[in-house]
C-alpha cells in the first residue's frame, strides 16, 4: 500500500516542457519545469540539451546565470530549495518538421548528485522531456499525426455496402410499382 502511495509522487518529479505540444514551423515560448524532489539538497544547476536544428533563445531567470554549452543551455548560480519547482523559459523556433522533439536534461544538486533525465520518454524513472509536434489526441485516445497515412478500408467497405443496398432497394421499389 505504501508503494502505491509513493509511486505517483516520484512519477511527477521530472524535468518537463510546458506547453508540451506545438506545430512544425511555429516559434513560441516554452518553459522547462524542474522539480526538486529531494528533501536534503537544493538543485543548483540545470543543463538542457536542445535537439539539432532547433533555434533557441533563453529568457532571463531571476538569480540564475544562463550559459550556452555544447548542444544546449545551462542555468547556474542560484538554487531550487527542496520540495520546490522552478520554470526556466526559452523561445524555440521555428520548430522543425518532425513528430516530436526530445530534450535531455541534467539536474545537479548541491551535494554533487546528478540526475540524468535522458532516458526514452516512456521510461518511468528518468524520462527526457518531450515536445509533441503535430500529434492530436482523439477521443479514443489514439494519436493521429498529419504525416501518417491512414487506411480506412472498413469505412469504404461500409459505404460500398450501403450504396449497393440503397440501389437494390430502389430497383426493388421501382419493380414493385410497375408490377
Amino acid at each position: 500500500m505504501l508503494v502505491l502511495l509513493l509511486a505517483p509522487a516520484s512519477a511527477l518529479a521530472h524535468v518537463t516542457i510546458m506547453p508540451d505540444t506545438s506545430r512544425p514551423g511555429e516559434t513560441g515560448e516554452f518553459g522547462f519545469r524542474v522539480q526538486n524532489e529531494r528533501a536534503d539538497a537544493a538543485t543548483d544547476k540545470l543543463e538542457v540539451f536542445i535537439p539539432d536544428g532547433v533555434p533557441v533563445e533563453a529568457e532571463p531567470a531571476r538569480g540564475w546565470t544562463i550559459t550556452r554549452i555544447p548542444g544546449g543551455l545551462q542555468w547556474s548560480g542560484s538554487s531550487i530549495p527542496p520540495g520546490r519547482t522552478e520554470e526556466f523559459k526559452v523561445r524555440l523556433g521555428p520548430l522543425p518538421d518532425r513528430g516530436q522533439l526530445v530534450f535531455k536534461a541534467l539536474q545537479y544538486y548541491a551535494d554533487g548528485q546528478v540526475v540524468r533525465w535522458i532516458q526514452d520518454p516512456s521510461d518511468e524513472q528518468r524520462p527526457a522531456a518531450v515536445l509533441d509536434l503535430g500529434g492530436k489526441v482523439s477521443l479514443a485516445g489514439d494519436v493521429v499525426r498529419p504525416d501518417e497515412e491512414r487506411h480506412n478500408t472498413g469505412l469504404w467497405i461500409a459505404i460500398g455496402i450501403g450504396f449497393f443496398g440503397l440501389l437494390f432497394l430502389l430497383l426493388f421499389l421501382v419493380w414493385r410499382w410497375k408490377a
